[in-house]
């Protein structure tokens, strides 16, 4: 037997140990639970009972450190004794530390989490292998992970955690069982593998590698960020930026990197006429303070191409591609004659109402057409 393998069986004698003196499980019940499938970690490393058990003593904010405890299941302040006594008590708690590995951890400052609202969160998404979690359970699990923690003014019973608000508010509409989220841009990078990683533990097949985080990658958004400084507007202009921002914070809008972006999603769920006009007038407001902006394309609607057998030259073939215009009820149209001795190429906006509003960018081919607002 290897070494490591030595090790990780006294690692989990220990932790077996520490939770049978913590809770006063039998040893091999202890263990039975220390080396669960579900305990292994899925977003980490196994995490240690002994740390669990030494967070109840030593954490700053809801450790005992050697005075009557201060944290119980209903939460801070709770003066009756844990109630230990399930096959999975230990189990639950590794199954909560992976729920919140979830989310990108906050400053101090910034925890605004309250824990019982999160601890029904944790529920719903680890059901049916947890579905049942204590307010105490939940704060003991963030302590242990080193969350920050801070009590509210009314110093109830409640914890603030330091997590991402939005990432929380995605996940909570996911599992709520009302309207799922519609845009992704708060969903956390590892739910995915979570979830799977808990089918597979329910069906009895094995479980892949932890997961990995990918390396950061920084996506420069400029139009997002000069729309969301115009929310103090009175205007039209204003009030589309304040549409925009709620779509995003509630999940059921993407965020815009382009006017191009902003205008797709805009337009695919067929706004008011005055909508409309409120967008057009932000687009062309954005391009007046950013004039090398990338031009709006639209959407592609078709493209067909025909043979033809040439006039003496060779054959070729007549391309013709559709896009949609910017308002959506007319057509952006690419048309190329690919023909030896006939080559034309053309591009045209067939909308009556856009032609008034909307005009081709300058200097660009026609196979790298844009729109910019007139």
């Amino acid at each position: 037997m290897s070494s490591s393998r030595n090790n990780s069986d006294r690692a989990s004698q220990q932790d077996a140990r520490a939770w049978k003196a913590l809770t006063g499980t039998k040893y091999t019940a202890s263990l039975r639970q220390v080396e669960s499938p579900l305990a292994q970690g899925f977003l980490g490393d196994r995490f240690s009972a002994r740390t669990l058990v030494a967070v109840l003593d030593d954490h700053p904010v809801v450790g005992s450190r050697g005075g009557a405890p201060v944290l119980g299941d209903n939460g801070m302040h709770d003066t009756d004794p844990w109630r230990f006594g399930t096959k999975t008590d230990l189990v639950d708690l590794a199954l909560v530390i992976e729920a919140l590995r979830l989310f990108t951890p906050t400053t101090e400052a910034e925890a605004g989490v309250n824990s019982y609202r999160f601890k029904h969160t944790v529920e719903k998404l680890l059901a049916p292998h947890c579905s049942y979690v204590t307010n105490g359970r939940l704060i003991w699990a963030a302590a242990a992970l080193g969350l920050p923690l801070v009590e509210t003014e009314s110093g109830g019973p409640n914890l603030l955690i330091g997590i991402s608000q939005v990432e929380h508010d995605y996940v909570r509409q996911l599992v709520d069982g009302g309207t799922p989220p519609t845009a992704h841009h708060h969903r956390p990078g590892g739910l995915d593998h979570l979830q799977d990683s808990l089918a597979r533990c329910l069906a009895g097949t094995p479980v892949g590698p932890r997961w990995v985080p990918p390396a950061p990658v920084v996506v420069a958004t400029p139009f997002h960020d000069w729309l969301t400084t115009q929310t103090d507007r009175n205007d039209l202009v204003g009030d589309i930026a304040r549409d925009y921002v709620g779509g995003i914070e509630h999940n059921i809008k993407s965020i815009s990197v382009s006017a191009g972006d902003f205008l797709k999603g805009l337009v695919a769920v067929w706004p008011a006429p005055e909508v409309y006009d409120a967008a057009v007038s932000a687009i062309a407001e954005w391009f007046v303070a950013s004039p090398h902006a990338e031009p709006v394309r639209t959407k592609a609607l078709s493209r067909t191409s025909e043979e033809v057998p040439g006039w003496g030259a060779g054959a070729g073939d007549m391309e013709r591609i559709v896009f949609a215009c910017p308002c959506g009820e007319g057509e952006v149209v690419e048309e190329h004659d690919n023909i030896p001795g006939f080559r034309e190429h053309s591009v045209n906006l067939w909308c009556g109402r856009c032609r008034g509003e909307w005009d081709f960018a300058p200097g660009r081919s026609v196979r790298d057409w844009g729109l910019v607002p007139v």
